[in-house]
């Protein structure tokens, strides 16, 4: 136990001296790795000798990697990510150089590649390896910071339900304040009592010094933000605002206009490149699906006409990018062929009367949807991004779930992360409908290529759906 609360204390007070302990070992080991593998496979003629090159080019690039932060409230994954591309900017800077002094011929390549994996390896066990091991250190009541609430009874239930979730971030509630008291006989098993109002808080905070403060709600019962603020300010305590009404697909990304601070809610931060190499995806990808499935189209089209009388082709008007209307194509499945922004529009069910045997088959399959290549072809629509809903469905669902319309931010697709979570086919409640929002929000935030490949390939995967009807 003594050992325990040493540990913790060393933590607490000398974190930014590990870091730099870390910054300072990066270098020494990968320049020693270099020196004991001896990677100059003949002798070396230079005014610098190549071991020297290796520790300034470590010690300059590799920062910029940024993982000598804090991951405490970060994902591992993330910080696997960032030493894979800090490294790589590593080796192809030492490659340049190489390559601008003429000296590649004086290397080996296999113990080149030998000394890079082996420091890969290296970064990947020092960091990931020791916050993983500080992480179950906190899991088990090591390395703790206290934390005090300000917020209504159900904000603080759920806040501390996140912390139960979360062991491992190694945080613990110490009080909670309310502005306004909570009912009686309702307080949640997983809070301690209320500890009081906005007096009682500056009471507290005379007699303790928590590690952090964090509120969710002001504006209750004469209370403000400013007094709020003005209590908070009057401490040297970190403060953290974590609002009641935040969304978990919002970005709160901070800006400013002029010297005015603003958090950006909703938005997508792609660049002009980020968009680019979107399209060019969906360009390449589906001119060659559209090769490939060609046979395919002409069948179902010919099945199409004899599963009744009516178009190949269903086209519907769609909500896309910016908002803005396009007409949608699919393999007609139904016996009636409706508007998009017909009132009270119904959604396909189980069973439903108005699909023919055909339709069933192909919506079963996803095989309806294959026409949208086309759609993506045009620029309308692309691979991958949040379904598009009829206009009408559209107008009914952006008046009960907030952010709805931000979906549209991103080109409506073929399929998306909504889909290959399960939230396909019929949303019978308005729950189901926000899990979907919640999903197309996500994509967004997290775009990546990467992530688009992943879906296309579950898509391709688990095209066979008992959702979809």
């Amino acid at each position: 136990m003594k050992l325990s609360r040493i540990l913790a204390g060393s933590l607490r007070l000398h974190a930014t001296d590990f870091a730099r302990i870390h910054r300072l070992t990066d270098p020494f080991v990968i320049t020693s790795l270099f020196v004991v593998l001896g990677i100059p496979a003949i002798p070396f003629n230079s005014f610098m000798p190549p071991w020297l090159w290796v520790l300034l080019v470590t010690v300059l690039v590799l920062p910029f990697s940024n993982i000598y932060s804090s991951y405490r409230l970060k994902s591992l994954l993330t910080l696997v990510r960032r030493l894979t591309t800090g490294w790589i900017l590593v080796l192809t800077s030492l490659l340049l150089l190489l390559f601008l002094t003429k000296t590649t011929a004086s290397f080996s390549r296999s113990n080149i590649t030998l000394w890079a994996s082996l420091c890969w390896c290296y970064l990947i066990v020092s960091h990931v390896g020791l916050r993983t091991l500080l992480r179950w250190h906190r899991s088990h009541g090591g390395n703790k910071r206290s934390i005090i609430y300000w917020g209504t009874v159900d904000a603080a239930s759920s806040f501390v339900s996140q912390l139960d979730k979360s062991p491992w971030l190694g945080f613990s509630l110490l009080a909670w304040f309310s502005p306004i008291p909570p009912p009686p006989n309702s307080q949640p098993s997983n809070l301690p009592n209320c500890s009081g109002g906005i007096s009682d808080m500056r009471r507290w905070l005379e007699r303790y010094s928590p590690d952090r403060i964090v509120f969710s709600h002001v504006t209750r019962d004469g209370i403000n933000m400013e007094q709020v603020l003005r209590l908070f300010g009057d401490t040297s305590i970190p403060v953290i605002y974590a609002p009641h009404w935040a969304h978990p697909a919002m970005r709160f990304t901070v800006d400013t206009i002029g010297d005015q601070q603003c958090i950006e809610l909703w938005g997508s931060e792609r660049s002009i490149l980020d968009r680019q190499v979107k399209r060019t995806f969906d360009l390449f990808v589906s001119m060659l699906a559209i090769l490939l499935v060609s046979p395919l189209l002409i069948i179902i089209s010919v099945l199409v006409i004899l599963s009744g009388p009516g178009p190949i082709l269903f086209a519907q008007d769609r909500y896309g990018l910016d908002s803005k209307r396009f007409r949608i194509y699919k393999f007609r499945t139904m016996n009636v062929v409706e508007a998009g922004d017909k009132p009270f529009l119904k959604q396909a069910t189980r069973d439903d009367p108005r699909i023919t045997q055909v339709g069933r088959f192909l919506r079963r399959w996803s095989l309806d949807e294959l026409p949208q290549l086309f759609n993506v072809l045009r620029g309308e629509m692309s691979l991958v991004g949040p379904r598009p809903h009829a206009v009408d469905h559209n107008e009914q669902y952006r008046k009960l779930i907030p952010g709805y319309m931000q979906r549209h931010a991103f080109k409506p697709g073929i399929t998306g992360l909504a889909q290959v979570e399960g939230w396909r086919g019929e949303t019978k409640t308005l729950e189901e409908m926000s899990r979907r929002i919640d999903a197309d929000l996500r994509y967004q935030k997290e775009w990546s290529l990467k992530l688009d490949v992943k879906i296309i390939l579950k898509t391709i995967l688990r095209l066979k759906s008992k959702n979809a009807y």
